[in-house]
């Protein structure tokens, strides 16, 4: 049977597989003047909602609150639930690029084995390290002097999700209410298509199809000369 034929009988059928649809979302809750250091206050991060079923990278924002400090690795984990105790889905050893060096917030992405998830279902992205170099840039931002010092110039960036942090996060806004502060993230997956399920016409189209197959190697067969 020709490729065409092939080719018409799946399309007729239906079968023929729909890419996987990927999406990446991001937040940015601060501009990089609130920081954390994450020795101090990790593990730190952020608890968020999937909006896919593959999870491919997630990615955070750092700066340096001491950049003479030793470039130590990072331990990232993805738990799930919202919190510290959710069970482990990855967890991995990643060194940043010292060129995160000065308070100016650079995202880095850590790598995932595209790790399964449930879309809709809430997951926390944490970091770890044992040096003081690196801080997580956080939000929102706050008035500096005047009347309204300390206060929050915006209000939460991000609903379903909120900053995850086991020590001080470096303000009190978020250590009276932590459902307002957020990291600046971004999550990257994938969703693949759901399985088509044929319909009574499809079958029918299906079994003319293989109708067609059988008719062609049946001739083929035939007009098979022997010398």
């Amino acid at each position: 049977m020709s490729r065409s034929l092939l080719l018409a009988a799946a399309l007729g059928s239906g079968l023929l597989a729909a890419p996987a649809s990927a999406a990446t979302f991001e937040v940015v809750s601060g501009s990089g003047i609130r920081a954390t250091g994450v020795s101090s206050s990790g593990p730190i991060g952020q608890s968020f909602t999937s909006v896919d079923s593959v999870l491919t990278s997630i990615g955070l924002q750092f700066n340096s609150l001491n950049p003479d400090s030793p470039n130590s690795p990072v331990t990232f984990t993805l738990r799930e639930g919202e919190g510290l105790n959710g069970a482990v889905l990855f967890t991995g050893s990643f060194t940043l690029p010292t060129t995160i060096n000065s308070r100016t917030p650079v995202w880095y992405d850590f790598a995932l084995p595209n790790v399964a998830v449930t879309a809709g279902s809430l997951y926390t992205a944490l970091v770890s390290t044992t040096s003081s170099r690196l801080a997580l840039v956080y939000g929102p931002d706050v008035a500096i002097g005047g009347p309204n010092n300390g206060q929050p110039l915006s209000g939460d960036a991000y609903l379903p999700g909120q900053l995850i942090a086991t020590g001080s996060t470096g303000g009190a806004i978020c250590r009276g209410d932590a459902s307002i502060c957020d990291a600046n993230f971004r999550v990257s997956g994938v969703t693949p298509p759901a399985a088509a399920v044929p319909e009574p016409a499809t079958w029918a189209m299906m079994i003319g199809g293989f109708g067609l197959v059988g008719g062609a190697l049946r001739r083929r067969r035939t007009g098979t000369v022997f010398a």
